[in-house]
């Protein structure tokens, strides 16, 4: 299934599934240590600060579209995603929403017993613990792989969405002749595509999405361990990272924190009164997108 540009239902509405493809073992070596610790709502200092600069630089890099005070809404349950092709066409409407519209992918489900991805296609950063993660092969042609076990969970879902879209809209302006290919060197790539997602107005998802659970339960019966889900933003630094964004777009807190988990909620409060001392870091973004 390919997303073609302006085409929002592509390849006829069917899925691709390829017999000819190859196997990547770490999309599939889930674990995460920062899974078995008990969340704290607010970052500490230097972790604070980390975010508001590392957050200016991923706004610099994503350019004007990071610049427009938008926010996705959190679907209704009837708009939530329950298979591949609900999946595809959600991603191609969220893709219209943030400025995206014109940047194609496929979409391919995970079939048992076969490798994952085509020939030629590499993992664009880590896809350790995954349950939805976005290959490369040569400059331009992406493909998203997609792990059944994710339609499980809805904020797995969501915040999957945000993630890879973020990825996507740092490697489409990476192909720019204008991008400064130095600019990320010094933050993680999956942190910088969930905070890509939060800058394009999908924090609520990535925020949500951080599961982290000392009994690795989400309480709803999905039947995931949740240990083997990586995030890269903790709960904490995903709720103080949407603070910040939430502040800079001129949003209130009530309309943010309304579409949040009652936890990422509560951390969301708390840092939103923190996210103030830390916005100074935020405040060369706009200039330094400009010289892009």
């Amino acid at each position: 299934m390919t997303r073609r540009a302006c085409d929002p239902v592509c390849d006829g509405g069917r899925v691709n599934r390829q017999a000819s493809l190859c196997y990547d073992p770490r999309m599939f070596n889930f674990g995460s240590e920062a899974a078995a610790a008990a969340p704290q709502f607010v970052p500490d200092e230097n972790t604070r600060d980390w975010i508001a600069t590392a957050l200016r630089d991923v706004i610099a890099a994503l350019g004007p579209v990071a610049q427009a005070p938008r926010r996705v809404a959190q679907p209704a349950q009837h708009e939530e995603p329950k298979d591949l092709d609900e999946l595809f066409d959600f991603i191609c409407a969220t893709q219209e929403h943030i400025g995206q519209d014109d940047l194609e992918f496929t979409l391919l489900e995970m079939e048992p017993n076969k490798p994952p991805v085509p020939p030629g296609f590499e993992p664009v950063g880590d896809p350790a613990g995954h349950l939805l993660h976005t290959f490369r092969r040569g400059r331009d042609e992406f493909l998203m792989l997609v792990l059944p076990q994710v339609f499980r969970a809805v904020p797995l879902v969501l915040g999957g969405v945000a993630r890879e879209l973020g990825r996507l809209g740092l490697m489409q302006r990476a192909l720019s002749d204008d991008f400064d290919n130095n600019l990320l060197d010094e933050i993680d790539q999956e942190a910088a595509a969930e905070l890509a997602g939060i800058a394009l107005g999908m924090g609520v998802w990535i925020a949500n999405g951080t599961y982290l659970f000392e009994n690795a339960c989400c309480g709803g019966g999905c039947g995931i361990d949740l240990r083997s889900v990586s995030v890269n933003l903790s709960l904490p630094e995903a709720c103080f990272a949407l603070a910040l964004d939430g502040r800079r777009k001129g949003f209130s807190r009530r309309s943010l924190a309304r579409s949040l988990e009652p936890t990422q909620r509560s951390s969301f409060k708390k840092n939103w009164g923190w996210a103030p001392k830390a916005m100074p870091a935020l405040t060369s973004a706009s200039a330094r997108a400009s010289v892009r």
